[in-house]
């Protein structure tokens, strides 16, 4: 199943509420949000204009993916509360259809994986008998 939560992502003058899936396997250095095509169409970031290309490794093998040269914000939610909000780098990569949650984003908006099987999990601040289910995934 995996763990997805509700995020509102704010850029270029623009914001989208969708579901981002926690995925502890994409690691960076940095607060990346992966967002797919579909997503970058609509902030209008595709097709590239002053976009950066770079060949990364990844479990699918090697792909390009694109560096948007703005900052985001990003807002991890429940229901219309924001329980969380942070900077982030977002990044666009064509062959995916949801977006994707950074290891190191992951740990900014302080996500903390109950059950990844079952779709649980928890806020850093929740308290500890808090157990939130995962959102249903939003394909872009």
């Amino acid at each position: 199943m995996g763990i997805r939560v509700r995020v509102k992502i704010v850029a270029g003058g623009k914001s989208a509420t969708t579901s981002a899936l926690v995925n502890s396997g994409f690691e960076s250095i940095e607060p990346d949000l992966c967002i797919p095509l579909g997503l970058a169409k609509f902030f209008s970031f595709w097709p590239p204009r002053e976009l950066y290309g770079e060949e990364v490794v990844t479990a699918g093998g090697e792909t390009t993916i694109y560096l948007v040269p703005i900052q985001a914000k990003i807002q991890l939610l429940a229901g219309d509360e924001v329980i969380c909000e942070t900077p982030c780098s977002l990044v666009v990569k064509p062959h995916i259809d949801e977006v994707l949650l950074s290891d190191y984003l992951i740990d900014e908006l302080g996500i903390v994986a109950i059950s990844y099987r079952k779709g649980l999990w928890r806020h850093r601040t929740d308290d500890p008998s808090t157990v939130r289910r995962s959102e249903e995934p939003q394909y872009w």
